[in-house]
């Protein structure tokens, strides 16, 4: 009976995780809290410090899409006009959708040469150039969610297919610190009530010994995995056999902070993926 119940816990935690047990990268490492003091040394005056680690999670005041766009061409004057034309018919489609033309913007990348690999007799095969590479790159800036899914599809009917990244825009960081490092403080005083109050530590602030900010983005909080279960060949000979493997498909999802690691969260994290702000404040103290 004991046996049947472990295996059965273990089947209840592997239906509960999901897919990302297939992730071998997870796993952070956060600040302790507490009060943490020196290792005790008679030649050294006792220090202790008092620490707060606080997250915040904000909303995006803005987006900013990134997508690329390459073209080739016989001669560089020819690539450039075809990533113009795509690029061309990629804004005219994000205007009628409501993006203003101060909102988007072009950056020239790139423009290089194309060699490829041309016989020449049965014996040799010679590299030439064949034309030259245009790369651009167009930022478009919007504030509604939504319309994402419209430049995707508008960008794709223009025959641009790369979306490179979506950034997420906080206007005011230094209102977001402000409060972290308020709520921070809240933490520490309330945590030297209670050591003085149940602990009987009479702790005299003396210095801030650490402050650190930190920001993180959704897309530095995606993880990948590729999850299945591949059986093993087994062959007498092994030169005689030849293993065709099927395409694995990659994954990816949203692997936000834990929660659990801090004193306090301000906006708790809903289904929407946001900015995530952190301030680790450790306090040192005299007795």
């Amino acid at each position: 009976m004991l046996l049947v119940l472990v295996a059965l816990a273990a089947v209840s935690q592997a239906q509960e995780a999901g897919n990302r047990i297939y992730d071998r990268s997870r796993g952070r490492s956060e600040p302790s809290n507490g009060v943490v003091t020196t290792p005790e040394n008679k030649d050294l005056i006792p220090v202790q410090y008092v620490e707060a680690y606080v997250l915040l999670n904000a909303p995006a005041d803005e987006f900013i899409a990134v997508f690329g766009v390459a073209q080739e061409g016989a001669d560089a004057q020819q690539s450039n006009a075809k990533v113009n034309a795509l690029i061309d018919n990629f804004m005219s489609a994000a205007n009628r959708l409501g993006v203003k033309r101060e909102d988007i913007y072009i950056d020239f990348i790139t423009q290089n040469r194309v060699y490829n690999f041309v016989p020449e007799t049965s014996s040799t095969i010679r590299e030439k150039l064949s034309g030259f590479e245009t790369k651009k790159t167009v930022a478009v800036r919007y504030r509604d969610r939504a319309l994402l899914e419209k430049l995707v599809g508008a960008a794709a009917q223009a025959s641009i297919f790369d979306l490179i990244k979506v950034d997420y825009i906080i206007k005011d960081m230094a209102a977001i610190r402000a409060r972290l490092l308020d709520q921070a403080s809240q933490i520490v005083r309330q945590k030297e009530d209670n050591y003085n109050r149940l602990l009987n530590l009479k702790l005299k602030r003396s210095a801030v010994a650490n402050e650190r900010y930190e920001t993180n983005y959704p897309g530095e909080l995606y993880r990948a995995y590729t999850a299945y279960e591949s059986g093993s060949v087994e062959s007498s000979d092994s030169s005689s056999s030849r293993v065709i493997r099927l395409r694995k498909s990659s994954s990816a999802y949203l692997d936000p902070l834990d929660i659990s690691a801090f004193d306090a969260v301000i906006n708790p994290l809903g289904v929407e993926p946001m900015v995530q702000c952190t301030l680790y404040l450790k306090v040192r103290y005299s007795s």
